[in-house]
């Protein structure tokens, strides 16, 4: 289990049933269940899940007892798990978390994780109580108690949670001690290949952020995550984005059937698969564990199809892949998912074309993707870069010009940008690492939900490095009074060609007290200077309107700056006025500037 997911079941007995059951307790006949505080040791009963195909397989399962720590979020039910499905499984394998068991007919709970014990040597497993699943009990003759029988409990043993299943020689050495492990939720994926792959799993931290994106101008930095969807404890199905398909199943849903859940669809795709542990009309509860641990959700609940499980050495898994949406998860608690079949969870349509300029060839994308914030950014950076890197079949230098629109139902207009970046070594980071900046400044911003529906981002990128280099200022004077226009030439020097001029004319404001001037020639945006306050904003259009004033690398600008006398050094810089120039399809970079005397009467 998730180190972050602990604890995390208190609460989700009122909020599943409100959320998932609409808050009515009658729906659960409650002779369908065994409940922890009828758990004897000794008792027999049934697994159910998938081990291939789409038919419900059948394993044995014996009662060792209860473990009852603090907390009902920390109780479960140790089970040996045995028969044919097991055999053939391995063990208790990775999508089985989730597999309803049943004792005497009625169900118990939800197979959550695997266990180590040296006084048991046939595969254990712990069942997470149905009461921590189904959310609102009703009550009978007062109170229900979700207290165990005091018989049943395992006195003396000491439960510590482990990554993975220790050795022999560890279970001997505490025989004491159950050591349980997850059973990691198989995350399944299809178009991602190579590095992509790696952001996706691993995260922002396997590439790198490229320096001069709009993070390094504005307030905060926000973007996609150095961790990765790995930090969740998802781990990548070993067999995982080797095809991509839609399962065919036709069996109804019912307990001990595969399900998924989907983080992006589409072109490219990213999901977890699971079994369900109960149904109750279109009301469903799965997995016995946590997926993302983010309490409230929003992900499409999907079919999926088994093709079989596959032994490993480390830990057994099911191979299988993501089917149509079908419904909606809606709570993702310590104990489990819950949702409802039938209903359509609301995604951002992302779209995405990318021309390679030396080639001709483009691709096109479409993906539908989550609006969970904590992963959100991370799904944009790691499905951009496997566009650009399909359509360019090349990882190296290249200048590229990309256009980017977002439009929400919470955004007060639609956020449009242009960009132009060059790199010398990998410019495929450059456009995806901005739009996830982008949409993470959005998701988390200080005034409204932006509700983002759609997302395009247009590419066009060539190998060549189309660069200008900011070689010579010159000003048409050395010294100058207030209501005095400036004229300017720029010279810029095209990588491996010739020499263009840019000339302009700035106004020195009439009422202007300094002693001198800074002119300054530039690329893109600026830093704040020393004398400068950071900017204000009061609501989110302010947000977008400085995203959208932020010069892109193909903008030259000459600025016209003064000392500061209130800046704490005294020496502090401000601007007091710009002129702009678009130079399309070239990057501009380094800067010059002159300061000069400025006279003042008397």
């Amino acid at each position: 289990m998730n180190a972050r997911a602990r604890g995390l079941g208190v609460g989700f007995l009122i909020l599943v049933g409100l959320l998932v059951m609409g808050g009515s307790a009658a729906a659960y006949d409650r002779s369908d269940f065994l409940f922890l505080n009828e758990i004897q040791a000794g008792m027999t009963g049934i697994g159910k899940t998938v081990v291939a195909g789409d038919l419900i397989s059948e394993f044995a399962v014996d009662v060792l007892g209860v473990i009852d720590e603090p907390g009902e979020a920390s109780d479960f039910i140790v089970v040996q798990v045995s028969g044919e499905a097991i055999g053939r499984s391995g063990g208790i394998a990775q999508g089985m978390s989730g597999s309803p068991v049943y004792v005497n007919g009625k169900l118990i709970g939800a197979l959550s994780r695997a266990a180590a014990w040296s006084k048991a040597i046939t595969p254990i497993g712990l069942v997470t109580p149905i009461e921590q699943m189904l959310g609102l009990i009703d009550e009978v003759d007062g109170k229900l108690s979700s207290l165990p029988d005091p018989g049943s409990v395992l006195a003396g043993v000491h439960v510590e949670e482990v990554a993975a299943r220790p050795d022999t020689a560890a279970l001997h050495a505490a025989p004491a001690t159950l050591f349980t492990y997850p059973v990691e939720t198989p995350l399944l994926t299809s178009g991602f290949s190579g590095r992509s792959l790696d952001v996706l799993m691993n995260g922002a931290g396997a590439i790198g952020a490229p320096a001069g994106l709009i993070a390094d101008y504005l307030p905060a930095r926000l973007g996609p995550s150095p961790d990765g969807l790995a930090a969740f404890g998802l781990r990548l199905s070993p067999l995982a984005g080797q095809s991509k398909g839609k399962t065919d199943q036709t069996a109804p849903l019912e307990p001990g059937s595969a399900i998924g859940v989907a983080l992006a669809s589409g072109d490219m795709t990213v999901g977890a698969l699971g079994t369900l542990t109960f149904e109750d009309g279109t009301a469903i509860v799965g997995f016995g564990h946590p997926f993302l641990s983010n309490g409230i959700a929003d992900f499409p609940l999907t079919t999926a199809h088994i093709y079989d499980t596959m032994k490993a050495y480390d830990a057994s898994f099911k191979l299988g892949t993501l089917g149509d949406s079908i419904g909606s998860i809606l709570a993702d608690r310590g104990a489990g998912i819950a949702g409802r079949v039938g209903t359509s969870s609301t995604l951002a349509d992302m779209a995405l074309a990318v021309l390679d300029r030396d080639t001709g060839g483009m691709e096109t994308f479409q993906i539908g993707l989550v609006r969970e914030p904590l992963v959100f950014p991370d799904l944009v950076l790691a499905t951009g870069i496997e566009a650009i890197d399909r359509t360019l079949d090349r990882i190296g230098q290249g200048t590229v010009e990309v256009d980017y629109q977002i439009i929400g139902d919470g955004l007060p207009s639609p956020l449009e940008r242009h960009d132009l970046f060059l790199s010398t070594q990998d410019i495929a980071v450059f456009p995806p690492w901005q739009l996830a900046d982008l949409v993470a400044f959005l998701e988390y911003n200080d005034f409204a939900a932006p509700k983002i529906t759609r997302i395009t981002a247009s590419m066009q990128i060539t190998q060549e490095l189309k660069a200008m280099h900011i070689n010579h200022l010159a000003l048409d004077r050395v010294v100058y009074v207030p209501g005095d226009t400036i004229h300017y030439a720029v010279d810029l020097q095209t990588y491996h060609g010739k020499v263009v001029t840019e000339t302009g004319a700035i106004t020195i404001p009439e009422d202007l007290a300094a002693d001198e001037i800074t002119i300054r020639a530039y690329a893109g945006p600026r830093r704040l200077e020393a004398g400068e306050s950071p900017e204000e904003f009061t609501a989110l259009a302010d947000l977008i309107s400085a995203i959208e004033d932020l010069p892109s690398y193909d903008t030259l600008t000459v600025e016209l700056f003064a000392p500061n006398p209130l800046s704490p050094s005294g020496e502090g810089l401000e601007g007091i006025d710009k002129v702009r120039t678009q130079v399309n399809g070239y990057y501009l970079y380094d800067r010059r500037q002159i300061t000069v005397p400025l006279l003042t009467a008397g």
